[in-house]
């Protein structure tokens, strides 16, 4: 499936560059327009990939998985205490998915770090942030579920 569309790009590749250079006037004209739109396209992806390395310079993930480990700790005390099995089930499921996701911060970080990142670096930043906030809206559910068990008023 790759080789096809390797072969494909390079086919539209090639019949850009002859109408480019080869072809009629209005050929030449939509030639370089394409060539403009691949160029503002490139730049996008470019400020992305800056946006990206601007998250982990703000430390935007750091904060966010201290947070969820002083939560997890206070957790962990609350249920320690009490007969909740069903949230210490919970909790343990929540803390392995948030090291998973922080390996994940590591390695995407890791990435951007490359003088060229991965093409699907956007989509994986994009993945991260939404999974992240799966996991805190899910942690704050357990949190207040757990509370609420723990004081009857």
């Amino acid at each position: 499936m790759k080789t096809l569309l390797k072969i494909a790009l390079l086919l539209i590749v090639g019949v850009l560059v002859y109408n480019y250079f080869l072809g009629t006037n209005e050929e030449k004209a939509s030639s370089e327009k394409v060539f403009r739109q691949v160029k503002e396209v490139g730049k996008s992806i470019g400020e992305l990939i800056a946006r990206e390395k601007e998250k982990f310079a703000d430390g935007k993930y750091d904060k966010a998985f201290e947070n969820l480990n002083r939560i997890y700790e206070n957790l962990k005390e609350k249920v320690s205490q009490t007969d909740l099995s069903d949230e210490k089930d919970k909790l343990k499921e929540l803390v392995n998915r948030k090291d998973k996701l922080e390996r994940e911060k590591n390695n995407l970080e890791n990435d951007l770090q490359k003088d060229k990142p991965d093409e699907d670096v956007i989509e994986r930043g994009e993945e991260l942030d939404q999974e992240l906030q799966e996991l805190i809206d899910e942690t704050t559910r357990l949190f207040d579920e757990v509370t609420s068990k723990e004081d009857p008023n």
